[in-house]
Parts: C-alpha cells; sequence; structure tokens
C-alpha cells in the first residue's frame, strides 16, 4: 500500500507542533509556581511561633530548619515560644497574628489534629483558621517496659501475656490526650488487655516513672526512650510507624506484631494563618523542604531523632486533613474528653 506524502507530513507536522505544544504548556505549569515565589519578596523579619517551653525537641527542630529561612524568604529569623494550655495559647496567637507571611507556626500533629476532638471549646479551627505550609518530619512512637515488667518479657505478645496474667499491673504511662494516649488505647483493645493509663502532664515523667518501676509501661516518642534503651534500662518492644524505624531497625513495627490499627506516624511542621498569600507559601515550603531534603538536613534531624519528611504545599495540606480525620474516628470510638 502506497503512502500519500503530502497527507503524511501534513500529519506529522500537526503531531509535532501538538507535541511541542503540550511541553511548553507542561514547562509552564511546572515553572510557573518557581518563578512565583522566586519574585516573592524578601521579608525583613519571620517570627516563628514554638508554642512549648524552649529547650524541648519542637523548639530544637524549629530553631534548626528555621535557619534555612534566614536570608532568603526573609532578611532576620526569630523564633518565640509562647507555651501554655498544651499549646493552644500559641496557636491561638499565631492564628490572630498578620496573613503576610511574616508569622510562621511550628508544631506536631497533636494540637491541630486531636485537640479539636477532645475539648469542647476550642480558640482556633484547624482547617480554616490556618494554612500548612511545609512538612519537616514524621515521628513513630515506642511501646517500651521497665524494671516493674520480668526481664524475661522481650516481645510484644510475651508482655500482652504477662499484663493478663497481671491485671493490677497492667498500666501505661503518657501524656493525657496526647497521640501516645490514643495509640496506647487502641494497643489495648486490639490486644484484648485492660491497659489502663496512667496520665502525665508530659512524656518526660513518664519516662521517669517508667525507669522507676512505677509504670509497667509507655508509649512515648522515640527521642525519649531511644537512650534508655541503648543503656539497657528499658526494652521497646515495637514502634508504631507504617514502616520500622531507621533509629530501631531491629525493632517490629505494631502492624507486623499483628496489631493493624495501632499505626501513628505523626507529622510536625509549619503553618502560616489563613490567607497568607500563596506565593509565599510556596516559597517557603521549597526552601524548607529543600534544606529537609539534604544531606545536611537529614543527619541534623536524625541526631534529635526525628525522621526528615518533606512535602509539598498541595500534599502536606492533604495530610493534616487526613490527620485530622483520623483522629477524629480514633477520638469518638474511646470516647475521651478533656478538661482544662
Amino acid at each position: 500500500m502506497q503512502s500519500i506524502p503530502g497527507t503524511f507530513n501534513r500529519g506529522r507536522r500537526r503531531a509535532v507542533v501538538t507535541l511541542l505544544s503540550t511541553a511548553a504548556m507542561t514547562a509552564a505549569a511546572v515553572l510557573a509556581p518557581a518563578a512565583a515565589w522566586a519574585q516573592a519578596p524578601l521579608l525583613k523579619q519571620v517570627t516563628i511561633v514554638v508554642p512549648f517551653p524552649a529547650g524541648g525537641a519542637t523548639d530544637a527542630v524549629a530553631r534548626l530548619v528555621g535557619e534555612s529561612l534566614r536570608g532568603t524568604y526573609a532578611e532576620t529569623v526569630v523564633v518565640e515560644n509562647r507555651a501554655g494550655a498544651a499549646g493552644r495559647v500559641g496557636v491561638e496567637y499565631v492564628k490572630n497574628r498578620p496573613a503576610d507571611g511574616s508569622f510562621l507556626l511550628y508544631t506536631p500533629t497533636f494540637p491541630m489534629s486531636i485537640f479539636p476532638h477532645i475539648y469542647k471549646k476550642m480558640p482556633y479551627d484547624t482547617l480554616t483558621d490556618f494554612v500548612p505550609v511545609a512538612s519537616t518530619s514524621k515521628g513513630s512512637l515506642g511501646l517500651a517496659i521497665g524494671p516493674a515488667v520480668p526481664a524475661s518479657v522481650k516481645t510484644v505478645q510475651e508482655f500482652v501475656t504477662w499484663a493478663k496474667a497481671n491485671p493490677d499491673k497492667a498500666n501505661f504511662g503518657t501524656a493525657s490526650g496526647s497521640s501516645q494516649h490514643f495509640a496506647g488505647v487502641m494497643f489495648g483493645r486490639n490486644a484484648g488487655v485492660d491497659l489502663r493509663l496512667v496520665p502525665y502532664k508530659g512524656g518526660a515523667p513518664a519516662v521517669v516513672d517508667l525507669l522507676g518501676g512505677h509504670v509497667s509501661s509507655t508509649v512515648s516518642p522515640l527521642p525519649e526512650i531511644i537512650p534508655h534503651a541503648a543503656d539497657g534500662k528499658i526494652r521497646i518492644l515495637a514502634v508504631t510507624g507504617a514502616q520500622r524505624s531507621r533509629f530501631l531497625p531491629q525493632v517490629p513495627t505494631m502492624l507486623e506484631s499483628g496489631y493493624r490499627d495501632v499505626v501513628f506516624g505523626d507529622w510536625s511542621g509549619f503553618l502560616a494563618p489563613a490567607k497568607t498569600p500563596p506565593e509565599l507559601v510556596a516559597k517557603a515550603n521549597a526552601l524548607i523542604s529543600a534544606y529537609v531534603r539534604s544531606e545536611k538536613g537529614i543527619d541534623a534531624l536524625g541526631k534529635l531523632g526525628t525522621e526528615a519528611d518533606a512535602q509539598g504545599v498541595a500534599e502536606f495540606n492533604a495530610t493534616v486533613k487526613a490527620s485530622w480525620e483520623r483522629y477524629r474516628t480514633v477520638v469518638q470510638s474511646t470516647g475521651f474528653t478533656a478538661e482544662d
């Protein structure tokens, strides 16, 4: 069969033109956000508000990552600690700041995803008062046991057996109303154990009592318990992430141990007041994410015991919404409410 040269050439020309046009539009779509934030003004100052006292893990990460904004997003970067009401004071403060890019909130998940479901009165709405800017890390929790539990107990299954045989000692200590709290409740339910919560105002006091044998177990952020496990003072039986922690590759996940509902891997990140200009949000995200993804950032965050996790603006927005929905379901299933 003979080809018809004129028809073929016209068809080929049309295909080439279409291909080039599509490529041009794709390139424009990719480059447009970069161009927009590149033209965003260099602010005089950005204030990063940490809703917890100075010296803690959240404060340390905020100061570390915040440096990536100095001279690139703003001339100066100031970290301000506004503690109170387990984080709600600082969060509300940022909600009421100007939406001009000069204020950012750095927070872990629970004030934004858990508190809206456990407190009857909230001074802010996570989904309408804030815009997610950039994530920095994801945190896994660990189920740890101490000297109150016999040294022969080395696995989750063995701990469950021991707890059932010793119901008067079956407890876990952690901060009430935290992700650790709900992870412990879900573990007890999945295991069929009446694992009683011993509430604390923070994670550190719970770990102190675990070391002293006053509580049999804790569910804690890994940075709080890894040093004690390394010294042989406690045993970490499982982690709550979807995958094993790179800091504890020998420790199984709860999922691996047969507890499919005990998967908790919470985010930490930056948010800004609602209506902050999109170009400034995009610029802050690009700069923060570049640092978090860098070898320097991964190493620095690792030394603080946190797993680096950079997400784009849309992805982080979806993550925040998903965690809000997940904890609504978890909290409702427990019937827990908090009191001020």
